[in-house]
């Protein structure tokens, strides 16, 4: 997955990438011009291969509610079983570990290639269908191979090639093998794509087979220029549209490469594809993809070995492994703790995430015990909480306590298991669940429902019951927590969760999802505020009758960074007043002038604000003055996001 190749594309490509998203073919980077695609058109539907059309792709209810899926690196990278998945390309980098290694122990790079590997890599001890009842076992409701990884040696029956799983090594059909034995049970299948970079993945020498035409079906012909070709580009869209036309997966994941400039138009072609070939298999089917390759809207975002700081009201993915150091199997792993793994994922899902949980099985296609256990553990704790977790959906707050998350990608060495004062929220219909990380000394205190909270305003909270415990349970609320007694007993290894039944909860967070408008406008109406104060009014849509003591906030998701402009909608007549709005640290002042009178509403401009990065905050809005009787008659606020 990650090296150091992938951070130089990066920093290579970043800032074009995100351009050639605005842009259509053919687009000129200096003395660069990113190929054009003829000859092929994607399958008849309701999705055209632009990218107004692609953004109106709907992210699948039966993806948001699953919240576990599989991934799996098995390949004939397997088979060194060293340092990890990128073994095939650093077997060949002068100077590198892997390369020492390999001279060491396998032999020259000339008679001993990556290619000798293939015969070892057997899969002579797989069993398919013992694979798909340990994931579900685990609790995962779906399943991703990689169907071809940077080596070029596709797990599937590939007609583009003969150097495949299907024609050598085991000749056998993984992908169709696997995905029948997922489908079985139930289980949602999908495939990850990680051609792309094939085009520049191997080292070329003359001492090294790279170089022998005779292997180029596995290594690729040697890369004529520095970005991939329209024969490379033209072959990757041929394998992809292949792979999914024939599998019919419900998933396609695609790693980093495939978000390089020159795919842009491919890019389009394949989804408009794939997306409108769901609509003939009737399968609510999706991409993922990762940083910028596709617009917000197109697909799934997936953020590798990283997880993000607050909610994300769009649907997004993590994708991470049980072994810090590899994606495939390797002798010396470095596998994470169970109780590690169950608090990512009820962190990601509390951000309204998945978690894709990577194994690596041994070249014979057996799982290593390490592996199983931390399946099977993880799937112990989702059977007796998964309540908390299936088909839940983020509360207006992710979580409170101590513990923070370090946000992006590959950052997950920094981040910690949780605490005893850390919980994580999720919620269906009326009912709240609060997960909390560790098993607390005394009680269990939840701050986000003290009665002096925002976010507890309007709530009523009924009854609180810890899942797992079969007695009742003492619980107060006072003005700085929920608090509720511990039982004696842990009902579990893991993060403990407590089921609340409240009454309001569906319509304060129904009222909190009306502030997302499509075009990213945020909207705060009366009717949602909290209110700090009882000198003022809510009725007919409008806040009147408050005094300078008094003030209205509101919890906003903002889904992007960036600058918003902030817009009061009012009325007012009379000697002017002033007003203050808060949001993010940040103040703005303004002046309440005369519409006309006490019904005529105006939108204001009350300033511009910077929001560095997405997630919940907290609007205030506070008369500083009385003139006469009354400050303002507020219909709404709007924060309207600038173009910059």
């Amino acid at each position: 997955m990650i090296c150091p190749d992938q951070l130089n594309y990066i920093a290579r490509v970043g800032v074009i990438a995100l351009l050639s998203l605005m842009v259509a073919l053919p687009v000129h980077l200096g003395a660069r011009e990113l190929p054009g695609v003829e000859g092929f058109a994607p399958a008849e539907g309701p999705f055209q291969p632009q990218w107004d059309s692609l953004s109106q792709f709907t992210i699948p209810e039966w993806f948001q509610d699953a919240k576990l899926g599989i991934f799996i690196h098995w390949g004939v990278y397997s088979v060194p079983a060293h340092t990890n998945e990128w073994y095939p390309r650093n077997m060949y980098q002068k100077g590198s570990r892997a390369f020492k290694y390999h001279r060491e122990t396998h032999g020259s790079q000339d008679t001993f290639g990556y290619k000798d590997f293939i015969p070892r890599f057997t899969a002579s001890k797989w069993d398919p269908k013992a694979w798909a009842a340990l994931f579900e076992a685990s609790g995962a409701k779906y399943v991703v191979p990689v169907a071809e990884h940077h080596d070029g040696f596709p797990m599937y029956d590939c007609s583009y090639t003969e150097w495949d799983a299907r024609q050598m090594g085991p000749k056998r059909d993984i992908v169709g093998e696997l995905f029948a034995a997922c489908r079985d049970r139930g289980l949602k299948v999908g495939v990850s794509s990680h051609r792309a970079f094939n085009w520049e993945y191997y080292a070329r020498d003359d001492a090294f087979d790279t170089s022998d035409p005779e292997y180029f079906g596995l290594y690729g012909s040697p890369p004529n220029q520095p970005w991939p070709d329209k024969p490379f580009l033209d072959d990757w869209l041929g394998r992809t549209v292949e792979l999914a036309r024939k599998y019919r997966p419900d998933i396609v994941w695609f790693d980093f490469y495939f978000g390089n400039p020159e795919f842009e138009a491919y890019r389009r072609l394949f989804a408009a594809d794939y997306y409108n070939h769901g609509k003939r298999w009737n399968k609510d089917v999706l991409i993922q993809y990762k940083y910028d390759a596709l617009p917000v809207g197109a697909g799934v975002l997936d953020i590798e070995r990283g997880k993000l700081a607050d909610i994300r009201w769009r649907f997004w993915q993590t994708d991470t492994s049980v072994d810090y150091r590899s994606w495939c199997y390797i002798r010396n792993p470095e596998y994470k703790p169970a109780n590690l793994i169950v608090d990512d994922l009820i962190d990601i899902v509390s951000k309204n995430g998945s978690l894709l949980l990577n194994i690596g099985p041994r070249p014979d296609g057996t799982i290593p015990e390490g592996q199983q256990q931390i399946l099977r553990e993880l799937g112990q704790w989702l059977k007796a909480n998964g309540q908390a977790i299936y088909g839940t959906r983020p509360w207006v707050k992710y979580g409170e306590g101590p513990t923070g998350t370090a946000e992006g990608a590959h950052q997950e060495r920094k981040n910690k298991g949780g605490t005893a004062q850390d919980f994580r929220f999720t919620r269906k219909g009326d009912v709240l669940y609060a997960i909390c990380l560790d098993w607390p000394e005394r009680e269990f205190a939840i701050h986000s429902l003290g009665r002096r909270a925002s976010t507890a305003a309007n709530l009523k909270i009924c009854d609180v019951r810890l899942i797992g415990h079969g007695g009742s349970l003492v619980w107060k609320q006072d003005g700085d927590a929920l608090r509720i007694d511990r039982p004696a007993q842990r009902p579990g290894k893991h993060a403990y969760v407590l089921k609340i039944s409240t009454d309001g909860l569906a319509q304060q967070v129904a009222a909190f999802r009306q502030t997302l408008k499509p075009d990213s406008t945020i909207y705060c109406d009366p009717a949602m505020c909290v209110r700090h104060g009882d000198g003022f009014r809510v009725r007919d849509g409008r806040i009147d009758y408050w005094r300078s003591r008094d003030a209205v906030s509101w919890n906003v998701p903002i889904e992007r960074a960036g600058a918003y402009d902030v817009f009061a909608v009012q009325a007012f007549s009379g000697a002017p007043g002033r007003y203050r709005v808060t949001i993010a640290g940040q103040e703005l002042m303004a002046d309440v002038t005369d519409t006309g009178g006490w019904g005529k509403y105006e939108a204001a401009s009350v300033g511009r604000v910077r929001i560095t990065s997405a997630g919940t905050y907290t609007l205030t809005m506070q008369p500083l003055s009385e003139p006469k009787w009354n400050s303002v008659n507020l219909e709404h606020l709007e924060l309207r996001p600038v173009a910059e």
